[in-house]
């Protein structure tokens, strides 16, 4: 029997890195430790997946609460990426506003409603790029239907340059990313006769299950809900709930999804920003 935990928070001493005073006599805290943010996470622990698989995989991300008692809200920074999180959208214009944000800045599996709100809101920014999500998860109650006593092999890293050759996203970057994710998260393939990956699958740096990719001529076989079991099988073992990100207009993935159990969460955003230009005086 698999035993899992919703969110594996340790509870450790918490340390001020930096008080930040900005417009209005706001206060944003940067801070080392994400205990703080617990009960914020555990509020509503869909809409903070992808924050739990960026803290567990991501030694560069900074933390942003509203107070150091009793936060409200919180801002998690991990490089390009920005998720913020708050019930009341006001504080997190507020946050927003007081935190020091780069030129161009992305958003990650937002809440659709959150989303459309902080575009609206930062003022000081347009919309460079985005891409409309639904969001999938597996329920706890059904973790045993992927107990298993056998694995499909993990990708390797001389798997990585066929993954990326099919790799949606591709581009010069995308190989030493695949490469991370290969070598640090779950994976799973199938190969022909001769070695070769035929159908693969990995975990993303925010824990979400995704790459999922079965070559032409061998589809129709069933191969993708083998290799995405076996995921979800190594994703409950290794402690994080699985869950997914699917283009909303990819309907083969959806009904994937939902023929293996997946409930559909709610719509989430990815999307970029960039600073408007200050026209010259």
């Amino acid at each position: 029997m698999f035993k899992t935990k919703l969110i594996n928070l340790q509870i450790k001493t918490f340390y001020v890195i930096i008080c930040m005073c900005f417009k209005g006599g706001n206060i944003v805290y940067l801070v080392d430790e994400w205990s703080i943010i617990k009960p914020l996470i555990s509020e509503n622990i869909h809409a903070n997946l992808n924050t739990i698989g960026r803290m567990k995989s991501s030694k560069e991300i900074q933390i942003y609460v509203d107070s150091l008692k009793t936060p409200k809200g919180f801002v998690l920074k991990d490089g390009y990426w920005v998720i913020p999180y708050s019930k009341d959208e006001n504080l997190i214009k507020t946050m927003l506003d007081n935190i020091e944000l780069p030129n161009e800045v992305g958003f990650c599996g937002i809440h659709r409603k959150t989303a459309d709100f902080v575009i609206e809101n930062l003022k000081n920014y347009e919309l460079d790029w985005h891409e409309e999500c639904d969001l999938f998860y597996l329920p706890q109650r059904l973790y045993l239907k992927y107990n298993s006593s056998t694995e499909l092999s993990s990708l390797q890293e001389s798997d990585v340059d066929i993954v990326n050759h099919y790799y949606t996203y591709k581009d010069e970057d995308s190989r030493n990313y695949l490469l991370d994710c290969i070598r640090n998260r779950p994976s799973s393939k199938l190969t022909d006769s001769n070695g070769n990956p035929i159908s693969w699958a990995l975990v993303r740096e925010d824990y979400s299950l995704g790459v999922m990719y079965t070559i032409s001529e061998h589809r129709k076989k069933g191969l993708a809900k083998i290799v995405t079991s076996d995921l979800v099988h190594k994703t409950i073992k290794n402690g994080t709930i699985p869950y997914l990100h699917i283009r909303s207009e990819n309907t083969a993935s959806k009904n994937l999804a939902k023929e293996m159990d997946f409930v559909f969460w709610d719509e989430i955003l990815w999307f970029g920003l960039k600073k408007l230009q200050r026209k010259e005086e």
